[in-house]
């Protein structure tokens, strides 16, 4: 009987040096990406496919990072990162309010409610979305160049926050349109969420919206 099929393998392709979040000191990191290769009998022979999966390995505690994770900035404490994340999740929030061109209240209440409640009870009230929504509009960054600076600080379930909390501001008004939905799906993109996890979240979403 012959026994063959495919396996994922990562391959070197760089490396250098970095500011480990994990380790909280410089360490060398090597740059990889995944390969899959045809095996027979368990052995690889050849590489199919393309390449994918490009990140960075830290040496010493062997944490995965996103790519931008080269560019951490070690003298960024908890304080400043907690600025960072609030920023950004503001105005995420705030472009999930116009993706579909409409600035509904319910929508307005609900941002302020979901901001308060992901960052302690931050007050995020209805002049400070409406300047921010103005700004937004004016300025007409993407939701990558507003998660950029800090994506690469965010853990699993940061992410998972963000994604439902853009749900939750975009069913809030009764519905979700396609342009919410686009917007929703490109977010965890850029966030670097494997469709796997993106479904799983969304499936926790749908069952909840249910009960």
């Amino acid at each position: 009987m012959i026994i063959f099929g495919t396996k994922g393998r990562s391959i070197k392709m760089d490396s250098g040096e970095f500011h480990c979040p994990n380790c909280n000191t410089p360490r060398t990191y090597n740059k990889k990406y995944v390969q899959d290769w045809f095996t027979l009998y368990f052995i690889p022979t050849f590489p199919v496919g393309s390449k994918k999966n490009e990140h960075i390995e830290c040496e010493e505690c062997s944490s995965i990072y996103h790519l931008d994770v080269i560019d951490h900035k070690p003298g960024l404490n908890d304080e400043e990162m907690a600025s960072e994340y609030e920023k950004a999740l503001q105005n995420v929030l705030c472009l999930m309010i116009i993706a579909d061109n409409k600035v509904e209240d319910e929508e307005v209440k609900t941002v302020s409610d979901i901001f308060n409640k992901l960052t302690n009870n931050k007050k995020l009230s209805k002049v400070k979305i409406d300047k921010t929504i103005v700004k937004l509009k004016k300025n007409d960054l993407t939701v990558d160049e507003y998660l950029k600076d800090i994506r690469p600080y965010l853990n699993a379930e940061h992410r998972e926050l963000i994604i439902k909390a853009m749900y939750y501001v975009a069913g809030s008004d009764g519905h979700l349109d396609d342009r919410e939905s686009e917007l929703l799906m490109y977010t965890a993109k850029v966030l670097e969420m494997t469709p796997a996890h993106i479904k799983g979240v969304l499936s926790e979403l749908d069952k909840g919206a249910v009960n």
